[in-house]
């Protein structure tokens, strides 16, 4: 991706700091998946979900509770809120950390990257935004390089079609939000938002758990210690810690940097989940990454015509959730 001189607002921001903050964002975001998957086979991935929510929620609701005193909130706006979080939360990202259970964590990484692929095919169908001709080659790149991905993964045992299925179907789910969100009033501070939506996406999915007799199975005393740390990095690098670093790029520096996640995170989840889980990484798989990642970046990369840019929509999703996997 070009880099272009950052805005005016970017001179608080010292240099080294915005490269730290790229550099996590990349990290956590491609980490995430190690940690789903390292969660998700001690515990059902709905359960991960549902304490991963709980945990975010309790930490942040006294922040939230703080800032409502200085930001009231109507219930219109309470109420889109918990819309946000039933779509990028419970269909987004509780989606993804089941899929990730039935996929090696740095396949499951690229399937996750097409959220912008999504972004755009959906702007164009509903809103009638035009695509550009980068856009459609960007489109067109992606998905083959997602279908080659696929393919190359599907001899592995750890592969499985509904993992793939799940990924891809949370993905676009999560760029369906992102075009929701801009057109819903939510609350004007971001952790009152968040902390709507965390709550929402927990009594749900905590409900599901519940009748489905998930919970009642789970052993929480007979779960292992690298299950509990992977959950904590969840909650605290990605959900917490994650989301006020996301917020700072993208106020201070710009919204293409911020979300450079999309192409970078699965690089760092391939290289890491070979290092620390053992997954083969073959010529083939690296190959078909490549192809779908620069799918992906074709798709970010620069501004989109017409009033709204579409790292906006990119942003508004971001936005929502830091943690985005």
């Amino acid at each position: 991706m070009r880099m272009t001189t950052p805005p005016a607002s970017d001179r608080h921001m010292p240099r080294p700091l915005i490269v730290a903050a790229v550099g996590y964002q990349w990290f956590y975001n491609g980490a995430n998946f190690l940690a789903f998957k390292v969660a998700a086979n001690a515990l059902h991935p709905l359960m991960v979900a549902t304490l991963r929510y709980v945990f975010a929620a309790l930490i942040l609701l006294p922040i939230a509770l703080l800032r409502l005193r200085k930001t009231p909130v109507s219930m219109r706006q309470v109420g889109g809120a918990a819309l946000v979080g039933m779509i990028m939360l419970v269909f987004s990202q509780a989606l993804t950390i089941w899929g990730t259970h039935f996929l090696p964590a740095g396949v499951a990484a690229i399937f996750s990257s097409s959220s912008p692929i999504f972004l755009a095919l959906f702007a164009w169908g509903l809103f009638r935004r035009p695509l550009t001709g980068r856009q459609v080659a960007g489109v067109g790149i992606g998905f083959v390089g997602l279908a080659s991905m696929g393919w190359a993964s599907a001899a592995g045992g750890d592969f499985r079609p509904v993992g793939a299925a799940l990924v891809l179907f949370a993905s676009a789910s999560w760029a369906a939000g992102s075009l929701l969100a801009p057109r819903l009033p939510l609350p004007r501070d971001p952790a009152i938002s968040l902390t709507v939506q965390l709550v929402t996406a927990a009594i749900v999915i905590g409900t599901v758990v519940s009748l489905s007799g998930i919970a009642g199975a789970t052993r929480l005393a007979r779960v292992p210690a690298e299950a509990w740390i992977a959950l904590s990095f969840v909650v605290l690098a990605s959900t917490v810690v994650g989301y006020a670093v996301f917020l700072m790029l993208n106020a201070q520096v710009s919204s293409a940097l911020a979300n450079t996640f999309y192409y970078a995170a699965p690089v760092v989840a391939l290289g890491l989940s070979a290092l620390v889980l053992g997954e083969p990484l073959t010529l083939a798989k690296m190959a078909s990454a490549a192809i779908a990642l620069l799918g992906v970046a074709l798709m970010i990369g620069r501004r989109a015509p017409g009033p709204q840019r579409a790292s906006h929509l990119v942003e508004a999703g971001g936005t929502i959730s830091a943690q985005r996997a």
